[in-house]
C-alpha cells in the first residue's frame, strides 16, 4: 500500500484517470446513418415491365439515379441498397426495414439485380426501395412498384 500512496503513484495514476477521461470526452457513440438523401434520388424497376407475363424464376434489374449503391458492409454514409417487397405493402418509412420477412428481400450486398424462384402463378407486385445502411428508407422515399403476371 506504501507504493500506491506515495506523492509519485499518486501522481500517475491521476495522470492515467485524467487521460482515460479524456479519451472518453473525445469519443462519441456510434450513431446510425441519416436516413435523408439528396432530394433526387431516383430507382425504377427496369425488369420486368409494367404488365408482363413472365415465367415462374422472375429476374428483377433495378436502375438508380442520385446515389451510389454499394454493399452495407462496411457501412458508407451517403449511399443505399436496395430491398424488394414481394406481394406486400411497404413498411412504416420512418422506421428499419423488417429482416427475416421471406417477402422483404434486402440487397445488402450492393447489386442491382435479383432473381425470385418459385412464384405461383397470377398476379404479383413488387415494390424496390432504397434504404440507408441502416436499412431505414431514404427520405424523400426513393421507390418505384411493377405489377405483372406469372403465367401458367
Amino acid at each position: 500500500m506504501r507504493r500506491l500512496s506515495s506523492p509519485f503513484s499518486i501522481a500517475c495514476v491521476g495522470l492515467l484517470v485524467a487521460c482515460a477521461g479524456s479519451d472518453q470526452a473525445e469519443v462519441e457513440p456510434d450513431s446510425e446513418p441519416e436516413a435523408s438523401a439528396a432530394p433526387g434520388v431516383t430507382v425504377r424497376i427496369v425488369s420486368p415491365e409494367e404488365g408482363a407475363t413472365v415465367g415462374p424464376d422472375v429476374t428483377v434489374v433495378l436502375e438508380t439515379e442520385g446515389i451510389e449503391i454499394v454493399s452495407i458492409t462496411p457501412p458508407v454514409p451517403g449511399t443505399g441498397h436496395h430491398h424488394l417487397y414481394v406481394d406486400v405493402d411497404l413498411t412504416p418509412l420512418d422506421q428499419m426495414i423488417p429482416q427475416g420477412d421471406p417477402q422483404i428481400i434486402h440487397k445488402g450486398d450492393g447489386s442491382s439485380e435479383h432473381t425470385i424462384e418459385g412464384l405461383a402463378p397470377g398476379p404479383h407486385r413488387i415494390i424496390a426501395l432504397v434504404a440507408n445502411p441502416a436499412h431505414i428508407p431514404l427520405d424523400p422515399p426513393a421507390a418505384d412498384t411493377v405489377n405483372f403476371t406469372v403465367g401458367n
